[in-house]
């Protein structure tokens, strides 16, 4: 195997950089102006945007907000059935008063459940975010 000497290297790469060097070309093609119409489809496109953002943001503010009233109910109702199946655990003397109480505490948290996936379903679609018109 034949060894490259550091000048043969050295002047292969120099060589390489030499023959990947092409001439910058400006583009020559310039962009048309808009007319006058499609500057005023364009701001009024702007102006719809705009109007839609304040929508969307009005909707999904509402929309977190009942989502969020429903999801704070169901961890009050949950908590309650907590407490509640804590102390009749506790007051229970028999193994079935204590599985009386574990299953209201699950049937508690299922209703509290249902009660919260059915306000939320009753909320509807989760508002979309308006998209920004083409420049």
């Amino acid at each position: 195997m034949k060894v490259l000497s550091k000048k043969s290297v050295g002047a292969l790469v120099a060589l390489g950089l030499i023959a990947g060097m092409g001439s910058a070309v400006a583009d020559t093609t310039t962009t048309p102006k808009l007319t006058i119409a499609e500057k005023a489809a364009r701001k009024a496109a702007v102006e719809l945007y705009k109007a839609a953002v304040v929508q969307y943001k009005s909707a999904i503010t509402n929309y977190r907000t009942s989502a969020d009233a429903a999801r704070a109910s169901y961890k009050a109702a949950v908590d309650s059935a907590k407490a509640t199946r804590d102390a009749a655990i506790k007051a229970a003397t028999t193994a079935d008063a204590k599985s009386a109480a574990k299953s209201a505490f699950t049937s508690a948290v299922s209703a509290a459940k249902a009660t919260k996936d059915s306000a939320i379903a009753a909320l509807g679609a989760k508002p979309v975010a308006p998209t920004k018109p083409v420049q």
